[in-house]
């Protein structure tokens, strides 16, 4: 007999829908490394673009103040219809004559210029408070890039953090159930109390519940890094990294670390440029007491002529040319107080300056500290692992044969799966703190 065709082509179909479906899953999660995070949040970000937006309107603000030292050139020109004149002969109260006009149209046009000389390097003083504030926005720019990359980082790694103890929440439920049969069989056989079995039951519970709380906390992870680097937030991420410092990440000395803070860090030249523009604010409100100097020209084309004596009913051209000085005498009383409270700017940011090195000081002391305590608590929590593990082997084994309580196993089993998620808590919190000492020295 020959086998029906369909009988062979229907296994293969659906083994072809199997096979499409098992792709599917596994492409579902994206693998990707924290360095592919932070260049595509870079590109991204929407606070980066914000600042790399600031800082252009910073460029374009420079060329507007030097501008500035164009002269200046303006145009305008009028049209309209003169009314009677009223001669008051006899007073106001009376009957007034009127001077007769032949042509009751006014017109003209005016050219000017004016080209400043001099005005105390106030034009100067602001292309510099200009160029201050462009390199700011700079600086700025690179402390935003910098936090970016930070909270990158930091998700990331509480994204690691979670997938890793949602692997150890299900092989530990997985345990469980299967340390739950056990404990039905001898409930049923009447080895073991019903209280037993309610325990065993009640932890298996409590580790389901631990596993959906874990779960919503990967993917609320999952999402963050996903509008970091401007996907879709349903898009299943799966990290590659390693979990913890590698050998090729170098650290350096604390005293290193300040010096490296101090020179290179964003924070610091914000502050230093602040520092300097307190400074030109000065420079500009004593620029404002100075006499100004610029040469001006004028040329007019109107009609009729009432400019010069005598008067004309016809159109004329005036040109003008000369230099005009002036000085704003009111300035020498009105901006008393506002250089005091310049001054008084000009201490106060000085002192800010100190304060972010203060603050650069202590951030860096404190993840060192920390970084350092995590890699003594690393090597602690192996041990403890292993002396967990050996505790609960012999906890499990002498409660079957009915020589401890159920307490004390599933306390020990706890205490493995706690020993198991601190290992991976402090591994993660060094890397974590690895990266705080790159911020804040500026090189993350």
């Amino acid at each position: 007999m020959h086998s029906s065709p369909y009988k062979i082509v229907l296994p293969l179909f659906l083994f072809a829908i199997v096979s499409v479906k098992a792709q599917v899953t596994i492409q579902d999660s994206i693998p990707i490394s924290l360095e592919k995070v932070w260049e595509k949040a870079a590109v991204n970000s929407k606070e980066i673009k914000m600042n790399q937006l600031h800082t252009e309107s910073g460029a374009e603000a420079v060329k507007n103040a030097k501008s500035k030292q164009l002269p200046e050139i303006g145009f305008n020109a009028n049209y309209g219809k003169l009314a009677n004149i009223p001669i008051y002969n006899n007073g106001i109260i009376h009957h007034p004559d009127y001077i007769p006009l032949e042509d009751h149209s006014i017109y003209g046009a005016t050219i000017d210029a004016y080209f400043e000389i001099y005005n105390g390097h106030k034009l100067k003083t602001n292309i510099k408070k200009e160029t201050v504030k462009q390199q700011l926005s700079k600086y700025m720019e690179e402390e935003t890039s910098l936090s970016v990359h930070y909270q990158v980082a930091q998700t990331y790694l509480k994204l690691q953090l979670f997938l890793e103890f949602e692997k150890l929440v299900k092989q530990n439920i997985y345990q469980n159930e299967e340390r739950l049969k056990l404990i039905q069989k001898l409930h049923t056989g009447g080895v073991v109390l019903k209280s037993d079995l309610l325990r065993a039951q009640l932890q298996l519970s409590k580790q389901k519940t631990a596993l959906t709380e874990i779960r919503n906390n990967a993917q609320l992870a999952m999402q963050e890094l996903n509008i970091f680097m401007g996907d879709s937030d349903e898009q299943k991420l799966k990290p590659i990294d390693p979990i913890g410092f590698q050998e090729d990440q170098k650290i350096m000395s604390y005293s290193d670390y300040i010096d490296s803070a101090i020179d290179n860090s964003p924070l610091q030249k914000i502050a230093k440029q602040k520092v300097e523009l307190s400074k030109l604010n000065m420079t500009a409100l004593k620029a404002d007491k100075l006499p100004r100097i610029g040469l001006f020209g004028d040329y007019n084309y109107s009609y009729p002529q009432i400019k010069l004596y005598p008067y004309e009913n016809s159109p004329y051209l005036l040109g003008v040319v000369g230099v005009k000085l002036s000085y704003s005498i009111s300035s020498i009383y009105h901006d008393v107080h506002k250089e005091e409270e310049a001054k008084i700017l000009y201490e106060e940011q000085k002192i800010a300056q100190e304060n972010v090195q203060d603050n650069l000081r202590k951030a860096i002391n404190k993840a060192y500290k920390h970084y350092v305590e995590d890699q003594e608590k690393i090597e602690e929590l192996h041990l403890n692992i292993k002396q967990a593990t050996e505790n609960y082997r012999i906890l499990n084994q002498t409660y079957f044969n009915q020589l401890t309580l159920i307490t004390d196993l599933l306390d020990a089993d706890t205490q493995l799966l706690q020993a198991q998620f601190e290992l991976i808590s402090a591994k993660t919190a060094q890397q974590l703190h690895y990266y705080q000492l790159l911020k804040n020295t500026g090189d993350l």
